[in-house]
């Protein structure tokens, strides 16, 4: 009698430790707080981009603050949810990385929507789109075309579609050299390679293109565009649904009520 006794004592230990951990993980899970939750009780939003991407985003020296027409959106964002922004400037192949750990909330920096980000990030709606990649050369420069670019040495945004598409059409393709191509983690340090006779031409989303050109008058030209139909899109990680719902449901908004377009008339 006394062997059984200790025998069932041992089983209600067990099953006591075994309810106190199933009632702790349950208690733990309960406890997580979502995407939102934690950005509300940090008091801040906190942003990646990469500057010189404009008029995306651009560091204004006056000011010696990150601002652009994504930049604007992003404080809408956290307008909305009652909180500041925390801007965190990096290296463009650096954004997809710091979204996925969590060291930023939201990548807001001209990010086409593509099938193999969407393997490792999700992204909202469309904010911006289409764009097409566009040929930005020097003034003096005779090179129109695709195959102008054959044999040339280039310069792109690292990790953008820009990149990619160099990488596939003229390396792959065996028309350019890769050791031909240099890549930059910054767009406007492209750009400075160009204007300083580094490279012969940069590969570049349209919109920064025409941009860069405006603001280079006599300078640059956008000499070909390339049809990408490239649409751009807010990323956050994969587990934070709540807040890629509620970004969508803002963006609606601002179409809604015609602040998209004063931004965009803003900014472009």
């Amino acid at each position: 009698m006394l062997g059984n006794k200790k025998g069932s004592l041992k089983i209600i230990g067990v099953i006591l430790v075994a309810a106190l951990l199933s009632t702790c993980f349950i208690g733990c899970l309960g406890a997580e707080k979502s995407a939102i939750d934690k950005i509300k009780s940090r008091g801040t939003l906190i942003i990646g981009t990469s500057s010189g991407f404009v008029p995306f985003e651009m560091f204004n020296a006056s000011s010696g603050q990150i601002e652009g027409f994504d930049i604007d959106i992003g404080r809408k964002i956290a307008n909305r949810l009652n909180v500041g922004i925390t801007i965190r400037d990096l290296g463009f192949n650096a954004l997809v990385g710091s979204v996925i750990v969590g060291t930023v909330d939201v990548v807001i920096a001209g990010m086409t929507i593509t099938p193999e980000r969407n393997q490792s990030i999700s992204f909202s709606n469309s904010y911006y789109g289409p764009a097409d990649q566009a040929i930005l050369v020097k003034s003096s420069s005779s090179i129109a075309s695709v195959e102008g670019l054959y044999g040339k040495k280039i310069a792109v945004n690292l990790a953008t579609t820009g990149d990619f598409w160099v990488d596939a059409e003229l390396v792959a393709a065996g028309h350019v050299s890769a050791s031909d191509v240099k890549r930059f983690p910054y767009a406007y340090t492209a750009i400075q390679d160009l204007l300083s006779g580094g490279v012969d031409a940069v590969i570049i989303d349209k919109p920064t293109a025409d941009k860069y050109v405006s603001l280079n008058a006599g300078a640059l030209k956008d000499s070909f565009t390339i049809v990408t139909n490239e649409y751009y899109g807010i990323a956050v990680r994969k587990s934070a649904g709540d807040l890629k719902d509620f970004i969508n449901v803002v963006l609606a908004d601002l179409v809604h009520s015609g602040e998209m377009q004063q931004l965009m008339d803003k900014w472009f």
